[in-house]
């Protein structure tokens, strides 16, 4: 793999992914800025990017790990239909019963019969094309990667993402999601 690619995914992971905090929900109205804020359910998984070529699918961990030529890259090849670039998001594995959690997307990933279960949320883009967003307003990555992945599929497909006007309405997407939805 290009140097250059596995540093730009170990920096995402470690300058981004690596920052997020938790924030108890009786702080969110005090703790977050005013104005509209980008709301989107945190599925338990790993953080992986997704790299695609035009003609070929693979993921990749921030560590090196690949995945690839199983169900889910092959339908995000299906679906990208010759896009280039690289999205961040995150992989985890379907359960019967529950929520996902990250032992189930270790357990998928320890056997090949099992490659079936894994899913891919994208959640960020990092290159369209030949371009860098990664410092470009997370509203203008978020259309982008609105316009790249759009309606996908059961493998591949794009994060929840809603739009809260008002740290107040974090906390009622808080409450529906986490509290009366279980995530």
């Amino acid at each position: 793999m290009n140097a250059a690619i596995r540093a730009m995914l170990s920096a995402y992971k470690r300058n981004v992914a690596g920052t997020y905090r938790s924030l108890a929900p009786d702080r969110i109205e005090s703790e977050l800025p005013p104005g509209p804020c980008i709301v989107s359910q945190k599925i338990d998984g790993e953080t992986w990017f997704l790299l695609a070529d035009g003609e070929h699918c693979l993921l990749m961990s921030p560590f090196g790990r690949r995945l690839e030529d199983i169900p889910l890259t092959d339908e995000a090849m299906q679906t990208l239909d010759g896009w280039r670039g690289v999205l961040a998001g995150e992989l985890y594995a379907t359960v019967d019963i529950d929520r996902p959690r990250v032992f189930g997307l270790h357990a998928a990933m320890g056997s090949s019969e099992n490659a079936e279960r894994l899913r891919f949320a994208a959640f960020d883009v990092l290159m369209d094309g030949d371009d860098d967003l990664q410092r470009r307003p997370f509203s203008e990555r978020l259309d982008c990667l609105q316009r790249i992945v759009g309606n996908s599929g059961e493998r591949f497909h794009l994060a929840p993402f809603e739009i809260a006007e008002t740290p107040a309405e974090v906390v009622d997407c808080y409450q529906r999601i986490v509290t009366v939805g279980g995530a």
